[in-house]
């Protein structure tokens, strides 16, 4: 671990900071991961596959960073595989670019989106957003929520008032 570190910071010292941290996590609702599940199954009862469908989508999101260069001419990038608690891989990737540096508001703008899509524009993202990105009302709100367990929210969200919550994420009713 230690000398993974001073490679980094080498390439640091080299290239300069990083441009991008980029984190992908595996979806277990993938289709590749539920269409392979026998009748009974959960995607926790498939470790392998879920982690062969990971290492697959990764392999893939490498091609399209370094190869097909979606962020600008990579020089230098490195990552570290971990898994969640319950059993989910991600990564974690820094990306260090010579070329194509980002270095204003406006080149972070093209690259990184922080609102949810105009439903009439994208209707197909905006959709994604919400049901993957956005908290589903919980608690008093929606007490059937599959977030909820023994009465309260397993993933400790704390509806404070409409459109906001305790830890700043955005929940929508």
């Amino acid at each position: 671990m230690h000398q993974r570190y001073q490679d980094v910071m080498a390439l640091v010292q080299k290239f300069g900071k990083p441009d991008i941290y980029l984190t992908m996590t595996c979806n277990p609702s993938w289709l590749e991961i539920q269409s392979k599940l026998l009748p009974g199954q959960v995607s926790n009862d498939r470790p392998d596959l879920l982690t062969r469908v990971f290492h697959a989508k990764f392999e893939e999101l490498k091609k399209d960073v370094l190869e097909r260069g979606i962020f600008g001419k990579v020089v230098a990038y490195v990552y570290v595989v971990e898994f969640q608690k319950r059993g989910l891989p991600h990564v974690h990737m820094l990306i260090l670019e010579q070329t194509d540096k980002l270095t204003t508001q406006d080149d972070y703008d093209i690259i990184v989106r922080a609102e949810i899509p105009d439903e009439q524009q994208e209707p197909e993202l905006y959709k994604k957003v919400l049901r993957h990105m956005i908290h589903s009302p919980c608690g008093v709100h929606n007490k059937d929520s599959p977030c909820m367990k023994q009465g309260s929210c397993k993933k400790g969200f704390i509806v404070m008032k409409q459109g906001s919550c305790k830890k700043g994420f955005i929940v929508i009713y």
